[in-house]
């Protein structure tokens, strides 16, 4: 390695996580899991070594990204008063994050879920687990976060083949999200609609 390389390479602890979350992030949401942590040390610019030593292994390297996406997500959805409104912001969620969506698709499909941490699912388990609701009830809200993860994983190409300008995302994403709120709420219209 020439001098001009080593000066390049990442080196103090915080810079080495940064970098490395960063390129993990990156990687996971376009490929899973599917990846050495040689490639990620490259793709980087860190040092192997050090990835061990500040990160830890690829579990650990995963847990860093999506932790310092849920600090992120959870500020969005926090505060809200009711399932609705915690459908409108978890859809924004996804729509701000589709990354994020991605990487937690990539974990499912390797059997990895493991890897989510339980907060993650807080927002979720708060539209689907609560009390009293009927069958109906439930599989409207199950319809509607996979409607959610959907769209994260698929809107981009569900726009374009629907010839919506790019201009127009803003205002499409929004109803939908109105209509999302809508269904989890029996169809009776929310206050966002």
């Amino acid at each position: 390695m020439s001098e001009v390389e080593a000066a390049d390479k990442v080196w103090g602890r915080d810079e080495v996580r940064r970098a490395v979350r960063l390129a993990a992030r990156k990687r996971i949401a376009e490929k899973g899991l599917s990846f050495s942590m040689r490639e990620l040390a490259a793709d980087a610019g860190v040092n192997l070594g050090l990835i061990h030593k500040h990160v830890g292994n690829k579990d650990d390297v995963v847990r860093a990204v999506l932790a310092r996406s849920h600090e992120k997500s959870a500020a969005i959805v926090e505060g809200v008063d009711s399932v609705p409104e915690a459908v409108r912001a978890l859809f924004m969620v996804g729509v701000a994050d589709p990354e994020y969506v991605r990487i937690v698709a990539w974990l499912n499909l390797h059997g990895r879920s493991d890897l989510i941490p339980n907060e993650d699912m807080d927002a979720f388990e708060a539209i689907t687990r609560t009390s009293h609701v009927s069958v109906d009830d439930r599989v409207r809200q199950m319809a509607v976060l996979a409607a959610i993860s959907g769209w994260s994983l698929f809107g981009s190409g569900i726009l374009q083949s629907s010839e919506i300008p790019d201009g127009e995302r803003e205002f499409y994403e929004a109803r939908i999200a109105d209509l999302l709120a809508t269904i989890v709420n029996g169809g009776a219209p929310t206050r966002g609609a």
